[in-house]
């Protein structure tokens, strides 16, 4: 009898595991979306015109994959169990390097120089070259900046079965087409390659520290003198990486967190997301001149200190790169920064370019 009574308590539990997921969504609501996820489509059987919903099977599955409970906790298990006996990462777009440092898949193409043709990066400087032409018509001077890839700061720490070949990545091949178009740039590559400490080790993102040095070098190319990198800076919290989280999002690892000690005296009412907002408005007092910064995600650290240095700014994160989006701005100067990874989104389309 015993024998026997196995095999249904196995399958019992079995059952009652699997069912844990989706019950404890049901009482506990859904689990919260983890780093980098957008919320998925709520299911619905009618769409917004009243008519049955085609989708909503696929929308069904989408929400319950991303927010069954006790997610976030599966994750975190899973990723240490990947990491700790297989040595690799359990997320596709977390890769492991040496050290605790982790770094963004999606920069690996850059890293390993497979990336845009030459046609296309060609493209993309005369591109540049007439964003800046029409800035300058409009009465604006034009900086064009690229954020290095973490790993093209530190490739030391990379994973060995990577080969690198800065020579033919993106940037590399980028920089002399952009002088010789006559594009205003900033080399922020010689600039911080070779100092570490001013990536996160478990965020694809620069530091405060990383950033200020990064504004220095855009203020001076617009003619504007500032000492940001000299600091001082002071660990002011704790700061957990983008990267870190999409592999433990309830995980407790977290780097000091730097920031400049001075402050800022820049005033805004339109950030009310620690720098992520779409458009972010700035005045600061005793300071004269206006920017308009087309920037990313790497402009949450870097926007305070131009913020401070400007008597009105604009920053916005709208991925519109078109030269009509660049004209009428009313700017003394215009910055344009864009990540590394993401040099392509200048390409501009073959109708407007030809």
């Amino acid at each position: 009898m015993m024998k026997r009574s196995l095999p249904v308590l196995f399958i019992g539990v079995f059952l009652l595991l699997c069912l844990i997921p989706s019950v404890g969504m049901l009482l506990a609501g859904p689990s919260p979306l983890l780093a980098n996820e957008s919320a998925p489509r709520t299911p619905a059987l009618l769409d917004r015109d009243g008519n049955p919903n085609p989708a909503v099977l696929a929308d069904t599955t989408d929400y319950i994959g991303t927010r069954f409970a006790l997610r976030p906790l599966l994750v975190s298990a899973r990723s240490g169990l990947y990491e700790k006996l297989l040595h690799t990462s359990a997320e596709e777009q977390v890769t492991l390097g040496e050290n605790g440092e982790l770094y963004y898949t999606s920069t690996l193409d850059d890293y390993c120089g497979v990336g845009l043709s030459d046609n296309e990066l060609r493209r993309i400087a005369a591109h540049l070259a007439e964003i800046q032409a029409q800035v300058e018509r409009d009465g604006g001077q034009f900086v064009f900046a690229v954020a290095p890839n973490k790993n093209s700061v530190i490739p030391e720490r990379m994973p060995a079965r990577f080969p690198a070949d800065r020579a033919g990545a993106n940037y590399t091949r980028l920089l002399p087409l952009l002088r010789e178009a006559g594009v205003s740039c900033v080399d922020l590559f010689a600039l911080l390659s070779g100092q570490p400490e001013l990536y996160y080790r478990t965020d694809s993102h620069w530091t405060a520290e990383g950033a200020a040095l990064a504004a220095d070098a855009l203020l001076a190319a617009l003619n504007r003198e500032s000492s940001f990198a000299a600091g001082p800076f002071s660990e002011t919290g704790t700061h957990i990486g983008d990267l870190y989280q999409m592999l433990y999002p309830v995980g407790k690892g977290r780097e000091a967190e730097l920031e400049y000690s001075p402050g800022f005296t820049y005033e805004t009412a339109s950030d009310p997301r620690g720098g992520n907002a779409i458009t972010i408005r700035t005045s600061a007092r005793d300071r004269t001149g206006s920017l308009y910064c087309r920037r990313d995600s790497f402009g949450i650290a870097l926007y305070p200190y131009l913020a401070e240095a400007f008597g009105t700014a604009e920053f916005s994160r709208s991925a519109d790169y078109s030269v009509e989006a660049f004209s009428g701005l009313d700017a003394d100067a215009v910055i344009l920064e864009i990540v590394e990874r993401n040099l392509s989104l200048l390409l501009p389309d073959e109708e407007a370019s030809s």
